[in-house]
């Protein structure tokens, strides 16, 4: 792989993780031979770099998508090489939209690394295609100048090794906030943004005059980086220190902004005292805001007025001075930073964006304003037009920003169930999955093919999360254990299906199904009561306790079923499916073929075979219905018959005895009986 083909088109998440990985490498070795870890002083003096390089930051803005400004996009779509950092999934889907190639910054995070250092390593990135000469475009969200450490480090360096940068402003959170609370930081005494932490560390003086917009207040201290979110240890500690000035009953807004045009932007207005509610306290965010309106006004200074000739009388403003930051330096944090990504690899949290239906509806009603008015007079009708599936509507329209992120990123779990329910209603892709789990599990590797091959039909998940999802879906729903189970107790036998469950033949008027138990009592023509444990093995299976209505419940499990493949459909599919004569002996065990290509989910049959004689007398008009445990009841217009194998047959093919059908003569009865006939 070369450095000018890093940022090509991207076919899979899998060739993402091989470029960042050798792109790692190489950031290192530019460095080593670039000499920047030189003193400061001798700097531009020892750096040589290609020439026409040029770096261009821009922001993404907020809300997802729509945000970009048309300088912006011009940029991205003109450039050689284009990186970003993305607030969130439509918006990294949208940006590889105008340049596929995009590469995702986000890769340098990964838990408990410092923040710090993954910031570092991301400037280090956006220069390094810079110095190759190439027109090189970084994405940042919001303002890509506020709270932005690797995009102002980026630029800073970048100047001072002589290369042209520009940075352009986006819509930042101020600005969001600005517009969805009202206010014009221009009146009553200016505006001023501090963030938390560094609020509370230097124990700087708040101007009670002026609106205050606290940012970044639920990761108070946080130094690194965690998957799964941060800890809201500190925000006490902030409210407290803010009661102090304002008092505990002054009223506050608890802020953060809408990402998307389906979600409303969250505003809390509490007293201070309030917001330190456990309940309240789990509302907060890593990037929530505090905004604090201004308190008092100070008194007009006469003489500063008549000064200026703005009144007859005299007037003041007071003017804020804001403390500035330069990340411009290469001190020993920095290098360490750099050099760390010797050897470096994806970390196994990093979860690329995967393209999907919810992904481009978002994007569209972003970008294509008279799409979003159709979509605020009739929701569900626009969607109806993408690849989403009703799950995805309800949490696109549930106006929850959280819902959303999971629908268009989800965690691997998430993802694992979307596959088990596909297994379970779509037989083809079950076949598919299974050809493919047997495939590659044979070889070298096979569960990183098998994973790739999931990625490679949108499913960001692991064959490990997927047995993972199945069983807890097993232990909760019944519906995974539909089939016809027979048992050790020859009166009893269980049919589950989708809507309704039988014992013997009878109807369950009502039952219990919890943690893998089914569980019923006697009644309503159903004479017994049970308690069964349904278990996984290579057959689905019960195993517990029976009892009839007037006996007291046995202390120990008394019965065991098992559940009964079974193939319904015409004797010409079965002989067209099977390649063999329907006029001669069939074997149980030769039907596992067919079974496994047309189940819904692959449960690895195992079953004894059975000698089963047939006569057939017109295949174009005759149905079955087979199974290994019931005879075979042939149905030829307009006569029935059942034909069965003798008892002494079966038990010699290793079936015990009570589970041996009983031969009954059905050349007399009529379709009703014979269609619920058990034999």
């Amino acid at each position: 792989m070369s450095v000018m083909n890093v940022g090509c088109p991207l076919t899979t998440p899998i060739d993402e993780e091989k470029m960042w990985n050798f792109l790692a490498s190489q950031i290192v070795n530019q460095a080593s031979k670039c000499g920047y870890f030189i003193p400061e002083e001798q700097f531009q003096k020892s750096v040589v770099f290609k020439k026409g390089g040029r770096l261009v930051i821009v922001g993404s803005g907020i809300r997802s998508a729509g945000q970009f400004t048309t300088e912006a996009i011009s940029h991205i779509k003109n450039a050689d090489k284009v990186l970003f950092f993305g607030s969130d999934p439509v918006t990294e889907t949208y940006i590889r939209d105008l340049f596929p190639g995009a590469l995702d910054l986000g890769v340098f995070f990964d838990n408990s690394k410092d923040r710090y250092d993954s910031c570092v390593q991301m400037a280090e990135a956006c220069l390094f295609f810079a110095r190759q000469g190439l027109y090189t475009v970084a994405i940042f969200p919001g303002h890509p100048g506020i709270f932005s450490i690797p995009s102002l480090r980026a630029i800073q360096i970048a100047r001072k090794q002589g290369i042209t940068a520009d940075i352009l402003p986006g819509i930042s959170h101020e600005d969001s906030l600005f517009s969805d609370l009202d206010i014009d930081p221009y009146y009553h005494g200016g505006c001023q943004t501090l963030g938390a932490t560094d609020f509370l560390l230097f124990n700087r003086q708040l101007l009670t005059d002026s609106h205050i917009v606290m940012r970044h207040v639920g990761s108070i201290g946080e130094q690194s980086f965690s998957t799964t979110g941060v800890g809201l240890t500190n925000l006490p500690v902030l409210l407290k220190q803010l009661q102090k000035v304002y008092g505990p009953d002054y009223e506050v807004v608890h802020y953060y902004p809408s990402q998307y045009p389906t979600c409303k932007p969250f505003i809390d207005r509490k007293p201070l005292s309030e917001f330190l509610k456990a309940e309240i306290l789990k509302t907060f965010m890593p990037f929530s805001t505090l905004y604090l309106p201004p308190m008092k006004t100070i008194a007009i200074n006469p003489d500063m007025a008549l000064q200026l000739g703005l009144v007859s009388d005299q007037s003041a403003v007071q003017q804020l001075q804001l403390p500035t930051k330069f990340f411009g330096t290469y001190g020993p944090r920095e290098k360490q930073a750099i050099s760390s990504l010797s050897g470096w690899k994806c970390p196994a949290t990093y979860r690329p964006t995967i393209r999907s239906g919810a992904s481009r509806f978002l994007i569209d009603i972003s970008t294509n304003p008279k799409k979003l008015l159709k979509y605020l007079k009739n929701p569900k009708k626009l969607m109806k037009k993408y690849a989403i599936t009703p799950a995805e509507i309800s949490s696109l329209t549930s106006s929850v920003p959280q819902n959303v992120l999971l629908t268009v990123k989800p965690y691997s779990s998430t993802v694992a169930l979307g596959v088990v329910r596909r297994l379970s209603t779509d037989p083809s892709f079950a076949s598919a999955y299974s050809t493919a789990a047997n495939s590659f599990y044979s070889t070298f590797n096979g569960e990183e093919k098998l994973i790739e091959w999931l990625r490679l039909r949108g499913y960001e998940t692991t064959p490990e999360a997927i047995d993972e999802k199945l069983k807890e879906i097993r232990r909760i729903c019944y519906m995974m254990w539909v089939g016809n189970y027979a048992t050790t107790i020859p009166d009893v036998t269980v049919s589950i299906q989708s809507d309704k469950v039988s014992v013997s033949g009878v109807p369950l008027h009502a039952f219990a199904f919890k943690d893998g138990v089914m569980s019923w009592s006697a009644g309503g023509g159903v004479v017994y009561n049970g308690i069964l444990r349904f278990v996984e093995a290579s057959v689905n299976t019960f195993v517990g306790k029976v009892w009839k209505l007037n006996e007291v419940e046995p202390l120990t499990d008394n019965i065991r079923g098992e559940f009964i493949p079974s193939f319904e459909g015409s004797w010409k599919d079965l002989d067209c499916a099977m390649g063999v004569g329907v006029t001669t002996i069939l074997r149980v065990r030769s039907l596992l073929k067919f079974w496994r290509a047309h189940s819904q989910i692959s449960m690895g049959v195992q079953q004894q075979s059975s000698l089963l004689p047939v006569v057939v007398e017109d295949i174009e008009k005759t149905t079955v219905h087979l199974t290994s445990f019931e005879a075979l009841l042939v149905k030829v217009n307009p006569d029935y018959r059942a034909v069965v194998l003798d008892d002494t047959e079966l038990v010699r093919m290793g079936w015990p005895k009570n589970l041996t059908p009983t031969i009954r003569d059905t050349s007399s009865l009529s379709l009703p009986h014979v269609s619920t006939l058990i034999v």
